[in-house]
């Protein structure tokens, strides 16, 4: 099991899909700007509890800092209200860009009282006496509320859904109902994100052809069709991570990096989680390495090969750090390079999913653990949807209870709501990891029996980061490029979280920065990194098969005679057996 060396007693191609509407009632579909932040993605370290949100807003927001924001609205207000002030901008705020905003002037000083009061509002928290932590939570609870007041959330305060009302003829109205029914009664009261009727797993969405050679209790593991007559003699295994499934890499096609890497000649395998049962809570870190040695010692039988490569996304490069460290101390030397998905290293670094990891925390969800209690998938939406409301809830709820729109069609936010459980063990393990910060600590972590030491892993790694990413600031994934000691190849991305890895080739407005002098400051390393105009997933098969051994015939079966064919990709976990 993995431990903390310090005192706590566990450590642990294309665009979005939108098809025509052909209802001649209808208002439409909601349609989602490829460029937002849309998924979500990551692991819950512990239970962002209101309480603890309020606590830490308590001790943020101090009574000078509070007198200096009521006597700003003061002396503003006048102005406001007579229409002398001068507006604040509102930018490309999503939320002001009809033009009765700019040209009504009722709407126009409700526009610019709002945006006021936000602005003093969330300056309250920005309290650097505090630990980085407290002053985060405080930042997304007030964000919260100054999100939930915003005008354009009621039918009277949004202009744009006044005119849907009457260019419909009310139509607009009765479906925003419908729409508002509708998740009550299926979605606990929030907004739909996508139209999940669009979409077959297996069909639309993880549908590159291959086949489940092997399965255990906790994963199934996927082996791809070559497409090409030669592969790298070394293959490449997917490590996912524990609740988000797989498929993330395996999109729509021309959208999935699956896709694109074997059709590069990449022998590729994935693993594939199994949502954890009620009588699972027990699996924590050392459970999910165990799982990734034995996928890796199956890879190694099936593609003859001594050495694999091993890319992991979000937890999973969490789970990919923790096991290169583990061979480095053991001795095993099987994995040939690792690759970095938006992956923290560095829980000192503000922001991200770091913020959910408190003391507090800690305790309430190490109880669950010794329960043996599954977190919901629906508890770890609810975490992550919150850090970024006004893209992830009012939007949606504009768009389809005021504007009466359908759900997007779109395979991200099909993919972020087919989520997974999580292990009240592996939770408690990973909060204490953050806590202790234990990654970036020369043996503070001991998993598989071996205390590791990041520092001492020689392999070579790429890592890929979002410059706008709010789940895994990319600060905090540059830190890995420091830490580990073979050659490290870091490149960021202008997008975030899941968008930074959906990345295809041809993209627009796709870009990537690098800059092979990995200096100790990132901001330094990104003032003088060059930019690229595409996807970065060219130059990382490129990499990678550069460190492949050379190329062989590509294999014509999935297996050998010890892992032969059990269903076809994606197998049957992924779709809940």
């Amino acid at each position: 099991m993995a431990q903390a060396a310090r005192s706590r007693s566990r450590a642990r191609k294309g665009e979005p899909v939108q098809p025509p509407d052909d209802d001649p009632n209808s208002t439409g579909r909601m349609v989602v700007d490829e460029g937002t932040e849309v998924g979500f993605g990551g692991e819950l370290l512990s239970a962002l509890d209101p309480m603890l949100l309020a606590a830490s807003l308590a001790k943020t927001v101090t009574p000078a800092a509070l007198t200096r924001a009521m006597g700003n609205l003061a002396a503003l207000t006048p102005g406001v209200l007579s229409g002398t002030g001068e507006p604040l901008a509102a930018g490309g705020d999503w939320r002001f860009k009809d033009a009765a905003w700019h040209d009504n002037p009722v709407y126009k000083r409700w526009a610019h009282a709002y945006l006021l009061w936000e602005r003093e509002m969330m300056a309250l928290v920005d309290n650097e006496d505090v630990d980085w932590r407290t002053r985060e939570r405080s930042r997304l609870l007030m964000g919260i509320v100054t999100t939930a007041a915003s005008p354009t959330n009621v039918l009277a305060g949004n202009p744009e859904a006044i005119k849907a009302a009457f260019t419909t003829g009310g139509r607009s109205l009765w479906n925003g109902t419908a729409n508002f029914v509708r998740d009550l009664v299926t979605n606990r009261g929030m907004p739909a994100q996508v139209d999940q009727s669009a979409f077959r797993v297996g069909v639309d969405v993880a549908a590159t052809p291959g086949w489940v050679i092997h399965r255990t209790p906790m994963f199934e593991l996927i082996h791809y069709t070559p497409t090409q007559p030669q592969v790298g003699r070394i293959p490449l295994l997917l490590l996912p991570p524990a609740v988000n499934k797989y498929y993330f890499w395996d999109l729509a096609p021309g959208r999935s990096l699956v896709e694109y890497a074997v059709g590069r000649g990449i022998d590729l395998y994935t693993i594939v989680w199994r949502d954890p049962r009620p009588e699972n809570g027990h699996w924590g870190i050392d459970a999910y390495l165990s799982s990734a040695v034995e996928a890796l010692d199956v890879v190694r039988d099936v593609s003859g090969s001594e050495r694999v490569h091993v890319f992991g996304d979000c937890s999973g490069g969490m789970f990919l750090a923790m096991l290169l460290g583990y061979e480095q101390a053991s001795g095993r030397h099987t994995v040939a390079t690792g690759t970095f998905g938006v992956t923290v290293v560095d829980f000192a670094q503000p922001g991200g999913i770091g913020i959910a990891a408190s003391d507090q925390g800690l305790a309430s969800i190490r109880k669950r653990a010794e329960r043996g209690e599954v977190i919901s998938a629906a508890n770890i939406s609810d975490t992550f949807v919150w850090m970024r409301p006004n893209d992830l809830v009012w939007r949606y709820l504009v768009d389809e209870w005021l504007l009466g729109k359908k759900p997007p069609v779109f395979d991200i936010m099909f993919w972020n709501a087919d989520g997974q459980g999580l292990p009240a063990q592996l939770a408690t393990e990973l909060t204490e990891m953050s806590l202790e910060n234990a990654l970036m600590t020369p043996g503070g972590m001991t998993v598989l029996d071996h205390p590791i030491d990041l520092s001492q892993v020689t392999v070579d790694t790429y890592q890929v980061a979002g410059l706008t990413d709010h789940i895994s600031p990319w600060q905090a994934c540059y830190a890995a490029a420091r830490l580990f000691g073979g050659e490290n190849t870091f490149v960021l991305t202008p997008t975030g979280h899941v968008q930074s890895i959906i990345y295809p080739m041809g993209k627009a407005r796709a870009a990537f920065w690098s800059n092979p002098d990995i200096v100790e400051d990132p901001e330094a390393w990104r003032a003088a990194a060059t930019k690229t105009n595409d996807s970065w997933w060219e130059h990382w098969v490129d990499w990678l098969l550069a460190r492949s051994d050379g190329l062989r015939p590509a294999p014509t079966d999935h297996g050998n005679g010890t892992y032969d064919l059990i269903v076809p990709a994606p197998g049957r976990y992924v779709l809940g057996e």
